[in-house]
């Protein structure tokens, strides 16, 4: 069927069209009798159509099309509202409207993302809306418009590409965190808080973006005399301890709760003006090293969008040499599942750190998970789907 559909491209329907006018006509030339003309006369209209059909010019113009909500998280319901104005002069039966792209990275060739069927006649604005329910983290890719217009039989089709890209990035799901600064109690005491938000101010080390919550008496006033922009003083931590987040990728389970975790431990710690670094360890790993303003967070959502459970290495022989970069730091591992790579790397990598907290995604509250790993260093931390406002507080429990 298909390659009977290859053979009858335009030119063999408008071959087909006019050996249907002949033998019509030339039925009712040699039968004669009303039967045979009123054959000719009814289905002649509908052959002249398609016949005409075939080298009408069309002209779809204005097109448009709006997302809604503009910034997408993992999860959300959006609604896409097509428009454009058809300014053809020849009268058009049915238009079919396909919305092409790619979804979420899955395909590597564009695809029908959704479509609809219209009745045109003589109607010039065309509006259309759509909506994609749970949309899932990664780009969603927009394509262009694939226009088919037909007769009444389907005997001519005419096709028209609208090409207009647009690619939506869907974030991770993001949720607002109770945030208290740690002092994490390990086996063998106190370990000093990472998140310190007590300033030495006789000693400014630097300048940053203004973000919203600064002190009044932060603003470094020579440098908005100069070039009109506020900015901050940084000052030096009386405590250096910086939060030092990885993403274990190694495992499908859970992760991407694990993406929707540390996405929102990001924000929560920029938000709060606290020190963090972040280690992705996937095939495409990449590392931002003391993240504070938001414009360096939105390099790392932008890269949360599209990380996948993709590790090529073991956790622990990947990060034998990035832990040298952060020996002073407390590890927060997020992990889908405490896997024998997980536990290999919480036993070898404790002379290396302040610290390990291991938040390990779960579906219950298992208190044999938390029994599983005992080293003074390391603290296992089951933590729930539906219940990430609580991390802090979890992770402070003695």
């Amino acid at each position: 069927m298909n390659k009977i559909k290859g053979v009858l491209g335009d030119g063999g329907r408008l071959v087909v069209i006019i050996l249907l006018i002949v033998i019509t006509f030339s039925y009712a030339m040699f039968q004669g009798g009303f039967v045979s003309w009123f054959i000719f006369y009814s289905i002649a209209p509908f052959l002249i159509y398609s016949l005409l059909l075939i080298f009408a010019p069309i002209q779809v113009v204005e097109f448009q099309r709006e997302i809604e909500p503009s910034k997408l998280q993992r999860g959300d319901n959006a609604r896409v509202t097509v428009r454009f104005k058809n300014k053809t002069w020849f009268p058009l039966i049915f238009l079919t409207v396909k919305e092409m792209g790619t979804l979420n990275n899955e395909h590597d060739q564009f695809i029908e993302l959704s479509n609809q069927i219209f009745f045109v006649g003589w109607k010039r604005k065309f509006e259309w809306t759509y909506n994609f329910q749970n949309v899932g983290r990664g780009h969603l890719q927009f394509s262009g418009l694939k226009l088919t217009f037909t007769d009444f039989f389907g005997w001519t089709l005419r096709t028209k590409f609208i090409e207009e890209d647009k690619t939506v990035v869907v974030y991770p799901r993001i949720s607002e965190l109770k945030y208290k600064p740690l002092n994490m109690q390990f086996e063998h005491g106190g370990v000093p808080s990472p998140y310190t938000m007590v300033k030495d101010a006789s000693l400014v080390t630097g300048v940053r973006e203004y973000q919203s919550g600064d002190k009044y008496s932060w603003i470094h006033w020579k440098s908005f005399a100069k070039n009109e922009t506020l900015r901050t003083k940084e000052f030096e931590d009386r405590q250096s301890q910086e939060l030092f987040l990885i993403i274990d990728q190694s495992s499908n389970i859970n992760f991407e709760y694990s993406v929707d975790l540390a996405a929102s431990i990001l924000q929560s710690v920029i938000k709060s003006h606290g020190d963090i670094s972040f280690l992705s360890t996937g095939e495409n790993y990449q590392y931002f090293q003391k993240i504070k303003t938001q414009n360096q967070m939105e390099k790392v959502m932008q890269h949360l969008a599209i990380v996948k459970p993709d590790a090529k290495k073991s956790l622990d022989s990947f990060l034998a040499n990035e832990i040298g970069l952060n020996n002073s730091a407390t590890i927060t591992l997020i992990t889908g599942e405490l896997s024998e790579s997980v536990e290999r790397f919480l036993v070898n990598s404790t002379k290396l750190t302040q610290g390990i907290i291991c938040l390990v995604i779960t579906d219950q509250k298992d208190k044999l998970l938390e029994s599983r790993i005992k080293l003074p260093t390391v603290k296992v931390i089951p933590i729930s789907k539906t219940n990430f406002e609580k991390v802090f507080t979890e992770v402070m429990k003695p």
